[in-house]
């Protein structure tokens, strides 16, 4: 049976709630008839500030010193780390096989896209910072427009190509979506990092206007975005996470209840985290099932209840 290597690198990482998220929506599409996915060999989180360290693991297939995952308090793909997501994960969908009506939600993601390959074996990559600007053009194959902006942050090597897109975008949109931000208005942003890029590339492609208010790195002149002076109707400060969208996430306290309120009025870093990693589903690791993904507020009802449940 083909098997699927699954990693999310950058530099911090430890923290990281992607791997719940690689954990959820395979176990999703796995109780839905007709749906066959490859299975999960495996999943790690990569400390590493450089992408050649991401795409060595790829090829190699292990690490050879894991680093403990701060969820569990030890290296994911070891026996104790492995049981306890999995239990996590199980306790979550068969508690919520519904979203939390609390949960405000919007509409599910679809793309077009085929690779060369049908689910031989794989390895699919999450990039965080800093790693989103540094892989080359001959390196990868984009469906997107990734590398012109330079952040890729998915990646999926087929067997045959690694092929790359930049999700945080149009995850942003969703989220953007998620809490009645209309994507043809002003967006305000602060910096001009990798996640800044593909937020304003994607922003301005469904008719928005970008107002750069500052931040320690500026979006480029030449970038496919339209700058205006008018008042911003939304902001995102990427460099101190401020504004009206956020995009990083803290730990978070309190019981179940306590965090959906929460989430159901603040737009947290996890409503991002769980927007992209749905797009990378349905643009490049799993797009004929894209149909299929679960909701944006069903994937966030079931990550906080792995949370309290691993918490």
């Amino acid at each position: 049976m083909a098997k699927v290597s699954h990693a999310v690198a950058g530099e911090p990482i430890v923290h990281s709630l992607s791997p719940v998220l690689t954990a959820l929506v395979p176990s999703h599409l796995s109780r839905i008839e007709g749906i066959t996915l490859p299975g999960l060999k495996g999943v790690v989180v990569i400390p590493t500030e450089g992408v050649e360290n991401a795409l060595a693991w790829g090829y190699a297939g292990s690490l050879p010193s894991p680093p403990d995952w701060e969820l569990v308090g030890s290296p994911l793909g070891k026996f104790r780390a492995n049981t306890l997501l999995d239990r996590a994960v199980t306790a979550s969908i068969d508690a919520h096989p519904e979203a939390d009506p609390r949960l405000p939600n919007a509409l599910q993601p679809v793309v077009n896209f085929e690779s060369a390959s049908v689910y031989g074996d794989e390895v699919w990559l999450s990039l965080t910072s800093p790693l989103k600007h540094q892989l080359s053009a001959a390196a990868v194959k984009c469906i997107d427009n990734a590398m012109e902006i330079r952040s890729v942050n998915t990646l999926r090597w087929d067997g045959q190509s690694w092929w790359a897109a930049s999700t945080d975008g149009p995850g942003m949109l969703i989220v953007a979506d998620v809490f009645g931000h209309k994507t043809s208005s002003v967006l305000g942003i602060n910096g001009g990092g990798g996640t800044a890029r593909s937020v304003a590339a994607a922003w301005c492609a469904k008719g928005g206007t970008i107002n750069q208010l500052g931040g320690n790195r500026l979006l480029e002149d030449d970038g496919p975005w339209v700058f205006t002076e008018d008042e911003p109707s939304v902001s995102i400060d990427f460099d101190n996470d401020g504004g009206d969208l956020l995009v990083r996430y803290a730990p978070m306290d309190g019981d179940y209840d306590s965090r959906i309120e929460k989430l159901s009025n603040v737009a947290d870093g996890r409503w991002l985290l769980c927007a992209q990693h749905l797009m990378s589903w349905a643009s490049l690791w799993a797009p004929k099932y894209a149909e299929h993904l679960p909701s944006i507020s069903l994937l966030m009802t079931r990550l906080v209840a792995v949370e309290v449940h691993l918490g």
